[in-house]
């Protein structure tokens, strides 16, 4: 007996060090496709993601942010994280990409890691590779270095993986302390960079309570004070500056109960989709493809709720429930955050894909846990499986080859943005004109390409349609110059712009210059404000 319990368990030690090294590959494999999509992209970058890389070239500069300028509620991580890449290789697009792409590899290590901890190692490895050969979606936006949607989602994966610790009623009572305080640290760092972890703190903070009273009573308190450790930088930040995230996050954004089920249908019928196909725009994939997947893939979902309630007796249940918790309060934390509000916009562009893009933390492993299910079912099932995942893998690699980098690698906001500025910048330099007013969508990939040797803000953005003010010297900078260039983002061949019109009228003279098709500069002979352009200055698309 005591021989067929010893080669049981080291089978079963080798079973997951397998595991271990297929989720290894698979991070290895999906860190490859993810670097051919930025080299074939370019290592192009939108103009959120050149503010948080001027914030880094701040940081370098001896400037210690807690938020990124303007949103006293999206903590400024990712911007020392890249400060530490610049120092370490220079600044630039190209290492302005690394932060999120090595957080990618991170996100794909804890999805195998949570699909092995809660189903099997064979679930993990799937997991792992389902999550490396992701849908062009979570490909693009997840590579984007927007402040804390990478961090999130690597975050949130965290916390799932640990919560499996803390739950796990075999493991030994100091084990589950450990990955208890571990959890409070993680959710304290999480907490500040982004309140988008409610889609995992609510979750697991559910299951603590029914699976883990224990080591609540043992180490909770270890575990607060880990958690406001970790969100230090919050709590120092709001008690200097009178509650700003607070007074931000809890004003109102919008008519939530009354846009219930509005909310509710784009969620369903516009977010899903797009979450595991790409922005429709993209084209990447046919609409019965797109079914196909989603068809696939919200399935899953359903199934992780099936397996947490038929497994009620099995190991792994409380990880299991954790993942039914997460599906079922998904639309309700949305729909109550009040961003699905956004989403309504007038003009239709993707303003909230990225607040559900932790969905993807478990949709892999749902596809693998219902594969390996099948797959034990016997023949049938097997043929069953391995239809389904070859068909996934096959159609989210498409989308991977099909995504063209102009369409896919701008901002959802600015569609326009020039696909380089290097004609603008030349033509700039040859004028020797340092401070520019622009659209908002060229201004801080402008600064950051030439480290801020040309200042450029949008002065419609700012003050005429009360955007956020991300760096406030900038446009007094500006104001103050006595030789300022406008630029305006045109179609190309567009002849009498409403941006010329408006000079015109105000009878001052002017130079006029088309450095690039997608780009008029117009110089005007003495200084002007432009608040006597009116119309002229506003946004043309």
């Amino acid at each position: 007996m005591r021989r067929r319990t010893l080669r049981a368990a080291r089978y079963s030690r080798a079973r997951h060090a397998i595991a271990l090294a297929v989720i290894a590959l698979t991070v290895i494999a999906g860190l490859a496709l993810r670097f051919s999509l930025l080299i074939g992209s370019g290592w192009r970058y939108d103009y959120d993601e050149g503010m948080a890389g001027l914030q880094a070239l701040h940081i370098l500069g001896g400037e210690r942010p807690v938020f990124h300028p303007g949103q006293p509620y999206l903590g400024a991580a990712e911007s020392y994280l890249v400060a530490v890449l610049f120092a370490l290789f220079g600044p630039g697009a190209v290492t302005l990409k690394l932060a999120p792409w090595l957080l990618s590899g991170v996100y794909i290590a804890l999805t195998g890691w949570l699909g092995a901890r809660i189903f099997s190692p064979q679930t993990g490895a799937l997991s792992g590779l389902l999550a490396a050969l992701a849908p062009a979606y979570l490909l693009v936006t997840g590579l984007k270095t927007w402040g804390a949607t990478a961090e999130t989602l690597a975050l949130g994966s965290l916390l799932l993986v640990l919560a499996t610790y803390v739950t796990d009623p075999v493991r030994p009572d100091r084990q589950r302390s450990r990955a208890l305080v571990a959890l409070g640290l993680t959710g304290g760092l999480a907490f500040w960079i982004s309140w988008l972890i409610a889609f995992y703190a609510v979750p697991v903070a559910l299951t603590l309570l029914i699976y883990a009273r224990k080591p609540l009573r043992r180490s909770g308190w270890i575990a607060a004070l880990a958690f406001v450790a970790g969100s230090l930088p919050f709590w120092t930040y709001n008690l200097a500056h009178n509650w700003a995230t607070f007074r931000y996050l809890l004003s109102s954004q919008g008519d939530t109960w009354g846009n219930t089920w509005v909310v509710l249908d784009h969620l369903t019928y516009d977010l899903a989709p797009r979450l595991i196909s790409g922005d429709p725009a993209w084209r990447v994939l046919s609409w019965p493809a797109t079914w196909w997947l989603q068809i696939v893939y919200q399935g899953a979902l359903i199934g992780l709720i099936a397996l947490a309630w038929r497994g009620r007796r099995q190991a792994g249940q409380p990880g299991r429930v954790l993942l039914a918790l997460f599906v079922l309060l998904l639309p309700a934390i949305y729909w109550l955050s009040g961003y699905g509000n956004h989403a309504l916009n007038p003009h239709g562009f993707d303003a909230t894909g990225r607040y559900v893009l932790m969905a993807h933390s478990v949709l892999p492993v749902g596809v693998a846990a219902i594969a390996v299910k099948l797959a034990r079912s016997g023949r049938p099932g097997r043929a069953t499986a391995a239809a389904i995942l070859s068909s996934v893998l096959t159609l989210n690699l498409l989308g991977a080859a099909r995504l063209d980098p102009v369409k896919a690698w701008t901002s959802p906001y600015y569609t326009r943005q020039p696909a380089t500025l290097a004609p603008l910048i030349a033509y700039l330099d040859a004028q020797s004109i340092r401070h520019v007013w622009t659209d908002v969508g060229v201004a801080h990939v402008l600064m950051f390409e030439t480290q801020e040797r040309i200042l450029a803000a949008d002065w419609y953005d700012i003050y005429g349609a009360r955007g956020i003010i991300r760096f406030p010297d900038v446009p007094l900078a500006i104001a103050a110059a006595g030789r300022v260039a406008f630029v305006e983002v045109i179609l190309p061949g567009q002849a009498d712009t409403p941006f010329e019109h408006a000079f015109d009228s105000l009878g001052i003279p002017y130079t006029a210059a088309r450095p690039s098709p997608e780009l008029l500069v117009i110089v005007p002979a003495v200084p002007i404000d432009p608040a006597l352009l009116g119309d002229g200055i506003g946004y043309q698309f």
